[in-house]
């Protein structure tokens, strides 16, 4: 006879049946949305304190103190060089880029050959006492050609810079009547007499560069071709006064006007 236990409606149940009792599938493990955020949050702030540190520590290596280091500052004592001055001089015999001056006729005004024993000959020739040299003769180191085209914009140019730089002396036809000289100053040297007429290119050149008598140099405030400009435009004034002016004689003589450099006649 079976146990009411067992019977159907009976409201017990036997211990021996749990074990087919069948239970829900068993889902994996999954961590918290936010754990995981965390994670790669710590993750990057990681490789971003790694990235800075091996940056920092490649920029200190490469730099060995370079914007540290001595360095010499304009005008100031040393104790590095003999002479305990920072600022070198240039080196000897070095030129700037752009002023390497080739051409000797252009930046001087004399021939290539001057100083040679020949021409020395020739300026010694003349026995003392012997009436003085005139035109080439009397000077036989200064071209004669201009060493660039005389154009009519190099005229204009050179009587702009005649009349801002030698009109005050030399007058504004050459004359040597200046507005200074009007004042009381040594008369200038007139461009009309014969010897200066006959006078070579090269050596008007000459007197404005290094100067001539009471003239001093202008080399500083022209640049060579502006002085071959002024020498242009003095050709000009020449062939424009040729006429009146006396062929054969000077102009009238006036206190202080001679021939030689020494006296400055020709300033």
């Amino acid at each position: 006879m079976a146990n009411e236990k067992d019977k159907p409606g009976s409201g017990h149940k036997d211990k021996r049946d749990d074990t087919n009792i069948s239970l829900p599938p068993r889902l994996p493990f999954t961590p918290f949305p936010s754990f995981v955020s965390r994670c790669a949050l710590w993750r990057r702030i990681v490789f971003v304190l790694l990235l800075a540190v091996n940056f920092l520590l490649f920029t200190v290596t490469c730099r060995q103190d370079m914007q540290d280091q001595p360095r010499m500052k304009p005008f100031r004592s040393t104790t590095f060089f003999r002479d305990g001055m920072s600022s070198r001089p240039p080196v000897a015999g070095t030129v700037p880029r752009g002023h390497l001056r080739a051409d000797k006729e252009f930046f001087t005004g004399k021939k290539s050959t001057a100083g040679t024993s020949a021409t020395a000959a020739v300026q010694t020739a003349t026995p003392t006492g012997a009436i003085a040299a005139q035109g080439t003769t009397a000077f036989p180191d200064d071209v004669e050609v201009f060493p660039l085209p005389v154009t009519h914009d190099l005229v204009k140019r050179g009587k702009e810079r005649y009349e801002i730089f030698c009109s005050a002396c030399h007058g504004m036809t050459g004359n040597g009547d200046g507005m200074i000289v009007r004042r009381g100053f040594r008369r200038a040297a007139s461009f009309h007499t014969d010897n200066l007429r006959q006078a070579p290119v090269g050596h008007y050149f000459d007197a404005i560069t290094n100067g001539w008598g009471a003239m001093p140099s202008y080399a500083a405030q022209i640049p060579a071709r502006d002085r071959w400009a002024i020498v242009a435009y003095i050709r000009a004034l020449q062939l424009s006064q040729q006429n009146s002016q006396p062929q054969t004689g000077q102009p009238p003589p006036s206190p202080g006007v001679t021939a030689t450099p020494s006296s400055g006649g020709h300033n």
